[in-house]
């Protein structure tokens, strides 16, 4: 009796499991890298953090996995041997991170293709390592913060790492505040015994993420997260993030040599329309139902490459923090933004798109409160070319980091004035590794203590910053 079951033998064990490794002579492998042959058919099932997996211990190359090895059986099961055992005949394996030129010595990642969103599928996985996590120095006056600017606090919630393209930076987006994160809600440290990957479906997956629920979507011509609070304790949040898009296409040219990534590599998504966004909040008792989160959604987009050891990926972060102030407060705001260009990297440098305005969040906001009110939120969307574990993917990358802010006055003002504000900041990130934040991988090493891996850190490369108070008057901006 094996343990677990999978979709190993079904349609969609590639879609949940990835391809299997390419026999090519233009592609050389690493010598400590340990190839399963079979590919998904390999696979007996995977744990639900995505970290152990369980393989065919009759499968050609199987007996050969030993930790400190790099395992490669599918694309989705990649990573540095942490720990074997034997079970009913089979090899059950713990992987930890791997980066890109630790699997793959010599090859050439070419790529020019639209990607069909119909044919992208959701896989979840329900213990992803720190998906979820609260600043512990959450201020305990946030109506306050808000009056101070709230809106510029969303995205240096969520630090990412990652190896770039040419140089290394030292510089990451981060709040500002010193401080730690917590664990919070259905983070679990390790997979519970007999939890598995679920199979990848066609239908979107809402994640329960404690007090707060996220659904990544596609449909004909867009791409989104919606995430919003559940209506419990006073407070209810909304927020609807999305991307329209025309032709969603990827173009990757990256040469590795010698386990180096040669200088002058590309890999950027075109395509992206405009972005949008839809923000409602509501507090029944004021300052005590506001609530703030960091979240790396455990549902990504996937699909497997044809011809190619290597899987797409589409994965989702957000932050948000509520200052909400007064009884009964509410505050909605909505607004779009037309991108002209790429995103990632071209010949080894960050590309970013032009912004211009289709809809004026300015002209949005609306709400009732007796204090300043205010809600800022970040998202991130990534796309991703490679192999991996879910929870620390590795190859080429390009990321979409936007970060909105609404104020609204109070109500008590209204007689002189009533001021609102919003910002707006808009960021990019490409390279060619792996790309987690410093949460994931914390909570990743406390999952793995024996693991040895270490990022360095990314550079996001902004293209837009703005920020508005109405009216433009001293008493609105004091």
């Amino acid at each position: 009796m094996h343990e677990g079951s999978g979709p190993a033998d079904t349609p969609e064990a590639a879609l949940t499991y990835g391809t299997g490794p390419v026999r090519d002579p233009s592609v050389t492998y690493q010598p400590d890298v340990v190839i399963v042959e079979d590919g998904p058919r390999a696979i007996r099932s995977a744990s639900s953090d995505g970290l152990t997996w369980t393989l065919d211990g009759k499968a050609r190359g199987a007996q050969d996995v030993r930790p400190g090895k790099v395992l490669y059986a599918t694309s989705r099961a990649v990573g540095r041997v942490q720990k074997v055992r034997r079970a009913h005949g089979d090899v059950v394996a713990t992987l930890g991170p791997v980066e890109f030129t630790e699997v793959f010595r010599d090859a050439h990642l070419t790529l020019d293709q639209d990607i069909d969103d119909g044919a992208l599928h959701y896989l979840e996985i329900p213990d992803l390592p720190g998906a979820v996590t609260v600043p512990a120095d959450a201020p305990a006056n946030v109506a306050t913060e808000a009056g101070k600017g709230v809106a510029k606090d969303a995205a240096r919630d969520v630090p990412t790492t990652a190896r770039t393209i040419g140089r290394t930076s030292v510089r990451a987006a981060h709040s500002g505040r010193v401080g730690t994160v917590v664990a919070r809600g259905p983070d679990r440290l390790a997979a519970a015994a007999g939890d598995t990957l679920p199979p990848a479906r066609s239908s979107s997956v809402t994640a329960d993420l404690g007090e707060w629920k996220a659904e990544p979507y596609r449909s004909p011509g867009a791409f989104g997260l919606k995430f919003n609070h559940k209506a419990a304790g006073g407070l209810k949040v909304f927020v609807d993030f999305s991307l329209k898009t025309e032709k969603l296409h990827i173009r990757s040219d990256v040469r590795i040599s010698g386990g180096r990534v040669a200088d002058g590599a590309t890999f950027a998504v075109e395509g992206i329309k405009s972005a949008a966004i839809s923000i409602a909040a509501g507090a029944a008792n004021g300052v005590i139902d506001n609530s703030k989160i960091r979240a790396e959604v455990p549902v990504q987009m996937t699909l497997p490459i044809a011809g190619t050891p290597f899987a797409f990926s589409i994965s989702w972060k957000f932050s948000v923090a509520t200052a909400l102030g007064g009884n009964n407060t509410t505050v909605t705001a909505s607004g779009e933004w037309g991108l002209d260009g790429a995103i990632g990297m071209v010949n080894g440098a960050i590309v970013t798109p032009k912004l211009s305005v289709i809809k004026s969040i300015m002209d949005s906001i609306t709400g009732i409160s007796v204090g300043v009110s205010g809600i800022a939120t970040a998202v991130e969307f990534k796309v991703q070319f490679g192999v991996g574990v879910p929870a620390a993917f590795a190859g080429p990358y390009a990321k979409l980091v936007m970060d909105f802010g609404v104020t609204n006055g109070s109500a008590l003002g209204a007689p002189l004035t009533r001021c609102v504000g919003a910002t707006l900041d808009g960021k990019v990130g490409g390279g060619v590794g792996v790309s987690v934040s410093a949460v994931a991988m914390a909570a990743l090493k406390k999952v793995l203590p024996t693991m040895k891996f270490e990022l360095q850190q990314e550079s996001l490369t902004p293209f837009v910053h703005r920020q508005q108070t109405l009216p433009d008057v001293p008493l609105c901006k004091s």
